[in-house]
């Protein structure tokens, strides 16, 4: 940092003399300044700066302010730490006073600073400083987490443990949303799962979760809360009173088909009087059970296994039938 005092204004040590003298007073005050005191072209000078140079370079004295390495306390410093402030001469001063500071050498966005102190650069800073948040959120959502050690394990564990209650249990790679939701688990004491279920009431296009529903549970018991006129929630059950003022009877419960074309789309209907592992033998489940709960009485474009199919045959059958009667 560099300044000039014009030399005519004074002669020899009367402006040295008025140079330090305008230096001392102004480490007295805050950030401000000081113009033309003793007739001398004195600028702003910084208070935090103890040392001062004087040299005299044709008609002017200048005046070179420094500041002493804060770590050796020997060498002119060179760099400041934008964390701690700290001034440094050298790498190995750097290296040293992050050492003996725990210094990480990065500036803290997080700093508080004062109204009065707030500059459009705080400002800019800060909104800097969120839009990384934003950033850094948006690719940790994107982001893969690789499968650790004990998490394959208890996937295996999970798969073979369906397989031998004959169901074909797959599950989904990481990032997928059913893979995030599934908290099904296995009691291997109790020798049952506890399965992460899904019920979807079409007719109303309402969807509930369950978490922990236990094997042996009927699915109409698993439905009671729902669709019961005395045993559902008062909140649940204004929400489906298509389901509650319809007959029990008139209550189906199907589980979509795994494995087929979208142009194929079949369904299999479930026995509500059996219980979930009852009904869940011999299927293909990714991840956990979906149940679409649906009234005989109302339309619905689901195409029951079975049925669907000996529509479509019965289709067949007719127009071979009266392309015979055509030819003959």
């Amino acid at each position: 940092w560099l300044w000039a005092a014009n030399s005519q204004s004074s002669s020899g040590d009367g402006v040295a003399g008025h140079v330090l003298q305008a230096l001392a007073s102004s480490k007295q005050r805050a950030r401000g300044g000081e113009r033309k005191r003793s007739g001398l072209g004195l600028a702003f000078i910084p208070w935090e700066l103890k040392m001062v140079r004087l040299y005299i370079l044709e008609n002017f004295i200048v005046i070179s302010l420094f500041c002493l390495c804060e770590t050796c306390s020997k060498e002119e410093a060179k760099y400041r730490c934008p964390r701690c402030m700290k001034y440094s001469c050298s790498l190995l001063c750097v290296k040293k006073h992050k050492l003996a500071l725990s210094c990480n050498g990065v500036r803290d966005k997080t700093a508080f600073v004062s109204v009065n102190e707030f500059t459009d650069l705080n400002l800019l800073s800060d909104y800097r400083f969120l839009e990384d948040v934003g950033r850094t959120a948006d690719a940790a959502a994107r982001h893969c987490i690789v499968h650790s050690p004990a998490t394959k394990r208890l996937l295996y564990f999970l798969r073979n443990k369906a397989r031998g209650c004959n169901i074909e249990l797959k599950t989904l790679p990481v990032g997928f949303t059913k893979r995030k939701e599934n908290s099904t688990t296995f009691n291997s004491m109790e020798n049952k799962f506890y399965w992460h279920l899904k019920l979807i009431f079409p007719h109303c296009h309402a969807e509930y979760t369950l978490k922990g529903v236990p094997d042996d549970k009927t699915l109409a018991d698993i439905l009671k809360p729902y669709i019961d006129p005395v045993e559902s929630d008062p909140v649940v059950c204004q929400r489906l009173k298509i389901y509650t003022a319809s007959p029990q009877s008139d209550v189906r419960i199907l589980m979509k088909i795994e494995n087929r074309s979208r142009n194929s789309v079949r369904y299999n209907e479930l026995d509500a009087s059996r219980s979930l592992l009852d009904n869940l033998k011999g299927k293909v489940i990714i991840e956990y059970p979906t149940l679409f709960v649906v009234l005989k009485t109302l339309k619905n474009d689901m195409v029951v296994l079975g049925q669907g199919e000996h529509i479509f045959i019965s289709c067949y059958v007719i127009l071979g039938y009266f392309s015979y009667i055509n030819s003959s």
